[in-house]
């Protein structure tokens, strides 16, 4: 995957210094809206904490479900200069290029997803937001290893010891 090398170095990622170095597991949940809105990805140290880490990424659930169907998932996150007040990536799924990811903060129906799910270490299902106009969301959550390849690139691949989610799941963000 050319996408992955040769890394240039340059300063340090911005979740490099929002996760204290000791943390090499941290708890991702991705967040599928039912209809036309984008996925989530929220990384944060531990299930009771605020997210570290709180991106949108350029793909529709229906997009990303039949991304994942393969079984290897790669997403790759790479920075684009000078993008403004929010930080925005150049997003490639798999080695396409599929648009630009951006950081965002935690939004009410996010975070009704994240306070229901507190308890839930692992899994996937289905969420159904009752008397409200938020609707439904699937969700995938689990463990993720974090790895800090250098100062220039952090990646996060999903933990499945029992092989339960039968995915092999990873997210990469580079630093130019």
């Amino acid at each position: 995957m050319d996408l992955l090398a040769p890394l240039r170095a340059c300063k340090k990622l911005i979740f490099y210094q929002c996760l204290p170095d000791a943390a090499t597991l941290v708890t991702g949940t991705i967040i599928c809206p039912i209809g036309d809105k984008k996925v989530k990805l929220c990384l944060k140290e531990n299930n009771k904490t605020e997210s570290s880490v709180f991106v949108e990424l350029p793909l529709s659930t229906s997009e990303f479900t039949s991304s994942i169907d393969s079984s290897v998932l790669r997403i790759v996150l790479d920075p684009v200069p000078d993008s403004g007040i929010t930080q925005r990536w150049q997003t490639y799924c798999n080695g396409q290029k599929v648009g630009f990811a951006r950081r965002l903060v935690v939004g009410k129906e996010e975070k009704w997803v994240l306070e229901t799910m507190q308890m839930v270490s692992s899994g996937a299902g289905f969420l159904l937001q009752k008397g409200s106009d938020a609707g439904s969301f699937k969700y995938l959550r689990g463990q993720f290893e974090r790895i800090v390849g250098s100062d220039d690139s952090e990646a996060y691949h999903l933990v499945d010891p029992s092989y339960w989610f039968g995915q092999d799941l990873s997210v990469f963000f580079l630093s130019k």
